[in-house]
């Protein structure tokens, strides 16, 4: 055994046990069948008599598969590249010429007599069969199936299960065999039997699927990038640790931790956690590892999720926090030279293993329809975890325990996809796409061994890159923000990648992310706007602390871990797994001034603008989000289509109501109501794409727009299980036809998109939407103006119909109304805290000044101002103050269409000019010149 440096004599880590393992799925969903369900072709029976009947044929292929039958033998169709699929041309299924010679062992095409259609280095399989004189069964759907003598097949069933032997982790073979057999699927009732469309309108969503390029390697930026931190080369196959570091680098993982104040700090942390749990017999964690270690008897619940320990004490855990718990004690065993724990920790791990192998073989059993996706078994056996549970703990163990490990990774993954994998290459851009690279992590850790699978791992790397492009936009900014750890799998799997050639750090949008965080984030760190669910938009440490490892001279990741992540608040990032230990990188003291970086911030592919007075914490900061990258119903999204949040001397003014778990609430974003009607109705349906206009930016401020009338006119359909259900009948659904949504979903009616339901089969359904709250016209200006005086102009122009209405514009923020002398009605000043305000707390003065009459209120967390009209023109001005400090006079001109704002050494007038489209623009004068103009 090699010697290890010891860090610490005393050990211990805080374990953040439970992953988040929920999603909202993409499509509409299915409720679960019974285990004992007729699933008709897809039935274990069904397959074999399949599988039986192709043992007496040459071969057989499908039209769009990537596998063939040689005498009832699965083979890829090309060996080097496992993407092609047999296509159709003129009519005729065409397979690569080499695996069509090798089906009937030949070198070469007959070249005389009849003619073989060949083409682009494709051949006709039923062409090549008759020239051989061999007798070819078609079916209309694309099956070819040759053999010596005539076939006769008239069993339906029999032919679709021939058909779904041809499925593969991401797309079926015939999506309408799973309608036919599925009784749920059946009871469900196709999605057009409950839409409206039209002939034209289902075209649009015709093949072919759209060809997605990803970004050449000649585009990445790959300046700064310190390639030490990946360690030296890959050792040979069955040398461990092998996934992110190898044997011989960890005396250099052990000096980064050293040479770390943070990495100090978390080891500091294991050491104390591990004491207090895992290594303390006493405790409920320490008893089940030394039942593990022991071999004693455990069992599983009936679901296979939890590990029960059969004793007082000891309550049922989800396997995923003892693998978790295990890789954790694995790693530092092995970076602190502890050969003792080391060892309990591979005796413990192979013993799990052991209880787990029924469950897997009981998982893997199951018809295909259920095991397609890496979710379906994850959860059962830790797999997030698992991977590299193994690849720490191999160390100490022995070959047969080695063996028995790997043989349950090598089940656990094979034939298995990840989130996201089951779409185009276009839909892999959420935070779950990320997370389940965690699949891609327990490939890895058996590289190279039996079990291993090469279409795993090049799906996921095809994904990483994917999520790079589309999960983060062109200015860096996440597609969703990073609830469930997501970016942290994202990094380790792309560590993984970097250490086997497949070098993607030099992105162009990941090399913007750390900067778009800093500038979406508040002056004071407090809030990163949340992306697409209901949770603190923010980076997790680790992600910051690799890329900073990585990029050791990125101020961006200088400025985060100093400023953001080690906030005056107190707040402390808790370690997980990997950066407790392996990037809890460094950082030098960073000004954001020194960031260079504008003050104005607008990125019209995530439709996020930001804008700030200054470079302090206690600047000026507002923000709004108005989607434009929607293009699937998703749960987990919120209506907040034009949503603003506002930050000035450190408070927040403006921001979202109630807890990040109250998102299918509606009334909790800072958005114009209609008679206390919103963008949704709290039920759960998701929000469409709307149009963000960009915003203009000048020294002296930055004005964005948005025409967010989509957000009101429909909701898109989220996860539906029953279409019975309230939700659905209440509305009349028809398909969406925004030509970007169309874009990125047309041709993909073969992927088996369904994620977090049984049976895991393909209830395709374009996106559809509902009309909901439709109005004439919906905009949204937020700008912030410069100066001496910094301020915030927000401007609202929403008309429902040519009636009359209560209008109700909400500012989301629980702050005290401050009485000010002086100040008329349609004025209103908020304060933080006690509303005795002492000289010098920060204030918020909000003025309505448009054209109609308002009445301004404050309470319930919340400031309404509200007017009854057939239209409303709202026009907010939001100035922070300090008690104390001078309040501006404020001069509205209803009919010239502005207002003037002056203070003894500023005057401001705005111009509000309305337009033909109904948006009113904004122009902003300082002592008669104007500074700023919107769109």
């Amino acid at each position: 055994m090699k010697s290890i440096p010891i860090i610490h004599a005393a050990v211990a880590l805080t374990l953040v046990f439970g992953l988040s393992i929920g999603g909202a799925g993409l499509r509409a969903q299915v409720p679960g069948v019974s285990k004992n369900g007729d699933l008709g072709a897809y039935s274990p029976e069904a397959t074999d008599a399949a599988k039986a009947r192709l043992k007496e044929t040459i071969v057989a292929v499908f039209a769009g598969g990537r596998y063939g039958f040689i005498k009832g033998q699965r083979v890829p169709l090309d060996p080097k590249d496992w993407w092609t699929e047999a296509v159709v041309i003129k009519d005729k299924v065409m397979v690569p010429k080499r695996f069509a010679l090798s089906a009937f062992g030949i070198k070469g095409l007959p070249w005389f007599g009849f003619r073989i259609l060949e083409k682009k280095g494709m051949v006709s399989i039923s062409d090549l069969a008759s020239r051989k004189g061999k007798k070819v069964f078609r079916d209309e759907r694309g099956l070819v199936i040759v053999t010596d003598k005539p076939m006769t097949l008239t069993d339906s069933e029999l032919i679709d299960s021939i058909v779904t032997l041809f499925d593969t982790p991401e797309k079926f073979a015939d999506p309408a065999v799973a309608w036919r057999n599925i009784p749920s699927l059946r009871a469900w009732g196709n999605w057009k039997e409950h839409v409206r469309f039209t002939a034209e309108q289902l075209a649009l969503y015709d093949g072919p699927e759209m060809d997605w390029s990803l970004i050449s390697k000649k585009d990445y930026d790959n300046d700064g990038f310190v390639t030490r931190p990946l360690g030296a080369a890959v050792p040979p196959a069955g040398v461990h640790p092998r996934v992110l570091f190898g044997p011989d680098d960890i005396p250099a993982v052990v000096q980064r931790v050293q040479s770390s104040s943070l990495g100090r700090a978390y080891w500091s942390e294991v050491v104390a956690s591990l004491n207090r749990t895992w290594l303390d017999p006493n405790s409920s964690d320490g008893a089940l590892f030394r039942r593990l270690c022991a071999g004693a008897p455990l069992e599983l619940d009936a679901e296979g999720r939890h590990l029960q320990g059969q004793m007082l004490g000891i309550p049922p855990v989800p396997v995923g926090q003892v693998t978790r718990g295990l890789s954790t004690i694995a790693l530092y065993s092995l970076l602190a030279g502890d050969s003792e724990v080391g060892r309990k920790a591979a005796i413990a791990t192979y013993n799990l293993c052991r209880l787990l192998v029924p469950r897997v073989d009981a998982c893997n059993r199951r018809p295909c329809v259920f095991n397609a996706h890496w979710c379906v078994i994850d959860p059962c056996i830790g797999g997030a975890n698992l991977g590299l549970c193994y690849d720490f703990a191999a160390w100490w163990m022995t070959d047969d325990e080695k063996s028995l490990v790997r043989g349950v990774i090598a089940k656990a993954i094979a034939g298995r996809c990840g989130y996201g994998q089951d779409g185009s290459l276009r839909a892999r851009d959420t935070s779950r796409v990320a997370q389940d690279l965690s699949l891609f992590l327990a490939d890895v850790a058996i590289e190279g061994e039996e079990g291993f699978d090469r279409e795993v791992y090049d799906r996921s790397v095809e994904t990483v890159k994917a999520f790079l492009q589309w999960g983060i936009s062109p200015a860096g900014t996440l597609y969703e923000s990073d609830t469930n750890g997501g970016m942290d799998t994202l990094m380790l799997s792309m560590i993984a990648m970097a250490r086997r050639g497949e070098n993607a750090f030099g992105h162009p949008h990941l090399r913007r992310l750390l900067r778009s965080q800093i500038q979406c984030a508040s002056p004071s760190g407090h809030l990163t706007p949340p992306r697409g669910s209901y949770a603190s938009g923010a980076l997790g440490i680790q992600t910051v602390g690799v890329l900073k490892t990585l990029y050791p001279n990125d101020a961006g990741a200088d400025f985060l871990l100093a400023h953001l992540y080690r906030a005056a608040d107190g707040r402390k990032p808790q370690p997980n797994l990997s950066h407790a230990f392996l990037y809890a990188a460094g950082w030098r003291r960073v000004a954001r001034i020194d960031l260079d970086l504008p003050l104005d911030f607008s990125d019209p592919s995530a439709g996020v603008f930001a804008s700030r007075s200054d470079n302090t914490a206690t600047a000026v900061w507002v923000s709004m989000q108005a989607r434009p990258d929607l293009y699937v119903g998703a749960a987990r999204a919120p209506h907040d289509a034009g949503s603003f949040y506002l930050e000035a001397d450190g408070v927040l003014w403006a921001g979202e109501q109630g807890s990040a778990q109250a998102g299918a609430t509606p009334g909790r974003q800072s958005i114009v109501f209609i008679d206390d009607v919103g963008q949704d109705d709290g039920t759960g349906l998701a929000p469409p794409r709307v149009h963000y206009l960009g915003a203009e930016v000048s020294e002296a401020g930055a004005i964005a727009s948005a025409d967010v009338r989509y957000a009101y006119d429909y909701v898109w359909a989220a996860p539906i299980a029953d279409w019975n259900e309230k939700r659905a009948t209440d509305h009349r659904w028809e398909i969406e036809t925004d030509p970007f949504v169309v874009q990125i979903l047309k041709g993909t009616q073969r992927y088996r998109i369904t994620y977090e339901a049984e049976p895991l089969s393909n209830p395709w359904v374009p996106t559809l939407r509902a009309e909901f709250n439709p109005v004439q016209f919906a905009f949204r200006s937020v700008g912030l103006i410069r100066g001496n005086h910094p301020y915030v102009v927000v401007v609202d122009d929403v008309r429902k119909d040519d009636r009359a209405h209560r209008y109700e514009w909400r500012m989301m923020g629980a702050h005290n109304t401050q009485r000010v002398p002086g100040l008329d009605e349609e004025v209103l000043v908020l304060a933080e805290g006690s509303a005795d305000a002492q000289r010098g707390t920060p204030m918020l003065l909000i003025s309505e000044v448009g054209p109609s009459t308002c009445k301004l209120d404050n309470s319930d967390g919340r400031t309404r101002v509200a007017t009854s009209a057939v239209e409303a023109r709202f026009r907010l001005l939001l100035i922070p103050f300090r008690w104390g400090a001078e309040i501006p006079t404020i001069v509205a001109d209803e009919e010239a269409g502005t207002v003037t704002l002056k203070w003894r050494d500023q005057t401001d007038t705005l111009e509000f000019t309305g337009g033909r489209d109904s948006r009113t623009r904004i122009s902003v004068l300082r002592d008669g010149k104007e500074i700023l103009k919107s769109k």
